[in-house]
């Protein structure tokens, strides 16, 4: 009886086995990877591109002296920064609908914000973009601020014009007080489940597609791999992408810290 049990056991083992092989060499979930390393890539430099830019900008404008209203102007901007993020996103999610969406409604339009490939990808990002924007916007202000006027002053008297003066002086220092937070930026949206799954969910699906969608990124993609129903319950697969995703955090980091230390001895 022991050995026939034991039999019985390694059979269902090997069944075991093969039926992980087999959910590991599926199509399914296969060939969508390269995909959704690209995009995912594309998705988290994007948001941290756009939303670096705009604060950027934002502070420039309002660190003028002497601007009216200014206290009131950056508080009305923190506002997406100060509402929790899922809820914005939920609310997002009601505003890109296509059939009865606020935006569409006031467009006159019926744009397939959530339902086309293209237009879901550009939703994902401006919705990401909505929601970044303030932190950097709080952060260069800080480190505009924390310049020395002395600095830009002695560049003006040397000649230098306004474009110079940025360029030359301001970027640099900014920089040096940023990229920090832009790397930390970038590993945050690397990894930006909430964003992507409570906005579309990974869709839209392609017709032979039921793992992965259009706007999957890996971490969304890893986590239907584990629990999804189409997927199966593959959670050695699903570890192993998550182990190559913090390789690619960690040398994507220690680089970006090593070219940070580059810029601090420049300055």
């Amino acid at each position: 009886m022991p050995t026939r049990r034991a039999r019985c056991s390694s059979k269902g083992g090997a069944s075991t086995s093969g039926s992980t092989t087999s959910r590991r060499s599926d199509p399914l979930i296969r060939e969508p990877f390269v995909g959704v390393f690209v995009w995912t890539f594309v998705y988290a430099g994007l948001s941290v591109l756009l939303t670096f830019a705009f604060g950027l900008f934002l502070a420039i404008v309002l660190n003028k002296n002497g601007l009216r209203l200014r206290g009131m102007q950056r508080s009305l901007l923190i506002i997406p920064y100060a509402i929790p993020g899922f809820l914005s996103v939920l609310v997002w999610g009601g505003l890109l609908n296509t059939q009865f969406g606020l935006i569409n409604r006031t467009l006159g339009s019926d744009i397939p914000w959530l339902t086309d490939p293209t237009w879901a990808k550009f939703s994902c990002l401006l919705v990401n973009f909505w929601l970044g924007f303030p932190y950097f916007f709080l952060v260069c202000t800080g480190a505009l601020q924390a310049i020395p006027d002395e600095l830009t002053e002695a560049a003006r008297v040397d000649g230098a014009g306004a474009r110079q003066v940025f360029r030359k002086v301001t970027f640099p220092l900014l920089l040096v007080a940023v990229a920090p937070l832009l790397i930390a930026s970038f590993a945050f949206n690397f990894n930006n489940f909430n964003n992507i799954y409570f906005l579309t969910r990974g869709g839209p699906y392609g017709e032979d597609q039921v793992v992965a969608g259009s706007t999957d990124i890996l971490i969304s993609y890893t986590y239907k791999v584990a629990f999804g129903a189409a997927a199966g319950t593959d959670y050695g697969l699903a570890s192993a992408i998550s182990i190559i995703i913090f390789f690619i955090i960690a040398t994507i980091s220690a680089l970006s810290f090593t070219r940070t230390k580059a810029l601090e001895n420049l300055t």
